[in-house]
């Protein structure tokens, strides 16, 4: 009982030893403006960049098995979609994603 006495006296010494919370100032504070920078000259910076991965590019090789040459092999800018794959839905639009079927031909091409 002595040695809990002490912890919870030693505990409360401790919380006296903290400081106070600092006064929240009355008008609040609001960071300055940064001026956004201007895109490049000939680009909209509302349209999306629709190919970022050169998808089109490989739009004949629709319909063909992924043996085809010419398929990109698979790797960390290149996804195989084969259908019930599990996969990280994160967006790159720089990696191209080939949607092949149960057969391995290839159904289509997107950049996510």
């Amino acid at each position: 009982m002595k040695h809990f006495i002490i912890a919870c006296l030693a505990g409360a010494s401790l919380m006296a030893c903290t400081p106070a919370s600092e006064p929240v100032p009355e008008t609040p504070v609001t960071p300055a403006a940064s001026t956004p920078e201007a895109p490049p000259a000939g680009v909209d910076p509302a349209a999306p960049q629709e190919d970022a991965c050169k998808a089109t590019t490989y739009a004949a090789l629709i319909g063909k098995p992924i043996t085809e040459p010419g398929v990109p092999a698979e790797g960390p800018d290149v996804r195989y979609l084969r259908p019930n794959t599990q996969m990280t839905m994160d967006f790159r639009p720089d990696r191209l994603n080939i949607a092949i079927d149960a057969n391995d031909v290839i159904t289509g091409f997107r950049c996510t």
